[in-house]
């Protein structure tokens, strides 16, 4: 009842807003549409589902020019799910994205709750994927063990030196920080992206040391990413290759090979990708856990397009096939095991 009636305040507020600042504005977008798909040993489904190729959200952001070359921004953004309106993460109001940023001469510096740097959300730099983090079957976070969005963080981005930016996220604790900072878990990351000559592409190093978090009772250690991806334009026709390989002491480690090409087609964006993930468990994990397979493999392929009905509305279509083999050979979804297929609309406003 309190989230209902602070929401209410918020939106109650933005006509205000919109006379006291003209630099505050509401914005957001609607994804929804209908998804069939079947996995092995499992019967097909018929879904109306929201967010599928782009989660659905709303938000605040706005501006102040401080002077001098600085500037304070900020962003508040809230995901649901349009189908039936329940927020999809978490408790609080602005689940997917909380910052206030800083930025002049030095770069920018941005504090708050955001994405890691491998993930999504507007401190991200992952490149060479065409589906991104969405798409179902072929969002590249499936299979991966990524971090997602991160509390307590403070992002620094350099300026522009021909093209190139290098970023850092630290998190002084990904849910919380009030225990002693031994007992919190932390993120670091560090990357550079390099936009410049047709070519977008960046690199990512990540650990999560995972301090205070327990993996079937017993003390995880560090999870370490490394991802490198990217995309050249060939005259609209945009090739990327993507690489990650992840590893964790005492569980597993795993590679993880994309190849996609985002094209022009018909008025629309046409989308082809296929990945190959490979996951070696450790014997310790393996015993533990006791798994019957010291490795799990997955493959994919996906073919997405979309057509703007106008600037701030598009027609989507998807279609992707999974195939799991040896611990994930009977994996019950269709991430893993089996096709989808989707038509949707997403509209932006």
């Amino acid at each position: 009842m309190k989230r209902k009636i602070f929401l209410g305040s918020v939106l109650a507020s933005l006509a205000s807003f919109s006379y006291a600042a003209s630099n505050v504005t509401l914005y957001g977008q609607m994804d929804i549409g209908v998804v069939a798909g079947k996995a092995k040993h499992s019967s097909a489904t018929f879904q109306e589902r929201s967010g599928f190729t782009g989660m659905s959200r709303w938000g605040i952001k706005g501006t102040e020019d401080l002077g001098n070359g600085y500037r304070l921004s900020f962003t508040l953004e809230e995901g649901f799910t349009a189908d039936d309106g329940a927020v999809t993460a978490g408790s609080g109001a602005f689940t997917r994205e909380s910052i206030l940023r800083l930025n002049g001469p030095f770069g920018t510096v941005a504090m708050g709750r955001m994405g890691a740097l491998g993930f999504a959300q507007s401190t991200a730099i992952l490149r060479g994927w065409a589906f991104g983090t969405s798409w179902g079957a072929s969002a590249w976070s499936v299979g991966n063990v990524h971090f997602g969005r991160l509390n307590n963080a403070i992002n620094f981005v350099t300026p522009t030196f021909s093209g190139l930016t290098l970023h850092a996220t630290y998190s002084n604790g990904t849910e919380a920080d009030d225990k002693k900072w031994s007992d919190n878990a932390h993120y670091y990351g560090f990357g550079a992206k390099y936009t410049a000559h047709n070519v977008d592409a960046s690199i990512i190093f990540e650990v999560k040391d995972n301090k205070g978090v327990a993996l079937l009772e017993e003390k995880q250690k560090a999870l370490y990413h490394i991802t490198a991806g990217g995309t050249y334009n060939f005259n609209g026709v945009r090739p990327g290759l993507i690489y990650q390989y992840a590893t964790q002491e005492d569980y597993y480690h795993q590679h993880a090979f994309g190849f996609s090409v985002t094209a022009p087609l018909a008025g629309g964006s046409a989308k082809l990708g296929a990945k190959y993930l490979l996951r070696k468990y450790d014997s310790h994990y393996v015993d533990l856990a006791a798994l019957s397979e010291k490795k799990a493999s997955v493959w994919t392929v996906g073919a997405g397009y979309e057509y703007p009905f106008s600037k701030r509305t598009n027609l989507w279509t998807y279609a992707g096939y999974a195939d799991g083999a040896k611990g994930w050979k009977n994996e019950a979804d269709v991430n893993y095991n089996g096709w989808q297929v989707g038509l949707g609309l997403l509209h932006k406003f």
